[in-house]
Order: C-alpha cells, then sequence, then structure tokens
C-alpha cells in the first residue's frame, strides 16, 4: 500500500515538475543543467503533495527520489521542444512549429512510414520463412504423396489377393 502510494505520488510529482517547468524557462534550463537542482525541486514538491495527500516522511522521499529519476527524460524533451537551437530557429517551440506545418510535412512522412512498413513486412517473412516455405512445399506435394499412398493401397490390395490366391 505505501508503495504504490509513493508510484503514484511520484508520477503525480513528475508531471507537475514537468508541467511547472514547461512554463518557467529558468526552472527548464536549471533542472535540466544542474541534477542537484533537479533533485532539490524533485524532492521538494514531492514533499509538498505528499504533505496535501496525507503522506509523509520515507514515502515522500522516496517519491521525490522516483520522481527525480522520471524526471529526467522529460527534461531532454522540454530542452528539445524550447531551448535546443533548432526549436530557437524555429520560434521558440518545435511542438508548435511541427503542428504547423504537419501538412507539408506530411508527403515526406507518409514516404517513411510506407518504407518502414515494407521493412517490417519483409523483416517479418524473413524470419518466418521456415514456417510458410514448408507450407508450402507441403501444398505443393500433398497430391502426389496421396496419389502415391493409393497407389500403394491399391498394390498391396493386389499383392494380398495373389498371396491369398495362391495359398489356397
Amino acid at each position: 500500500m505505501l508503495f504504490s502510494m509513493m508510484l503514484v505520488l511520484a508520477v503525480t510529482s513528475c508531471a507537475l515538475e514537468l508541467m511547472i517547468a514547461a512554463k518557467v524557462p529558468i526552472w527548464r534550463q536549471l533542472s535540466g543543467k544542474y541534477p542537484l537542482f533537479n533533485l532539490i525541486n524533485s524532492l521538494f514538491l514531492s514533499f509538498m503533495m505528499g504533505i496535501a495527500f496525507g503522506a509523509a516522511g520515507l514515502v515522500a522521499m522516496g517519491a521525490g527520489v522516483i520522481s527525480t529519476i522520471l524526471s529526467l527524460p522529460g527534461y531532454k524533451i522540454l530542452y528539445w521542444n524550447y531551448d535546443s537551437p533548432s526549436a530557437r530557429a524555429r520560434g521558440g517551440s518545435q511542438y508548435r512549429y511541427y503542428k504547423a506545418n504537419f501538412i507539408t510535412s506530411w508527403s515526406r512522412w507518409r514516404i517513411a512510414l510506407s518504407d518502414l512498413s515494407k521493412l517490417t513486412y519483409n523483416f517479418i517473412r524473413f524470419i518466418t520463412f521456415p514456417v510458410w516455405f514448408t507450407r508450402a512445399i507441403f501444398v505443393k506435394v500433398n497430391p502426389y504423396i496421396a496419389k502415391f499412398n493409393r497407389w500403394l493401397d491399391r498394390r498391396r490390395r493386389r499383392r494380398a489377393i495373389r498371396r491369398a490366391l495362391s495359398h489356397s
């Protein structure tokens, strides 16, 4: 129960921290640059949320540490979206730039996605080669096997009849 409370508090604290960092540039830049500042922010936010929701002590501090670990990729995404040189060249937000230019870039994405789907299909086809190849062989060979078995049954019946006639 306490561990699940710690995890929920950590995810909530991480989401709140990243929402604040998206709106406050100095917070985002300092937390992305200095891990100690990020740790202090995460611990403080988790502690404050823990007090607000009735968790205290080890649960709040554990949630702060987990929140710090969870927020590291979030700060990388925020850096890419707001603070990277390409984001500054595109007006300060990669998300808004790509959202505005989605129609013009969709044709290039469509080509890339069709190539990816062809590659995935061929990869799966290659991996499952033994299955579909043996199935294809058996589909072609089964009529000949059935024909051979009928011929063998007729031959055995004739021999059995000849033996029965010769012994009688």
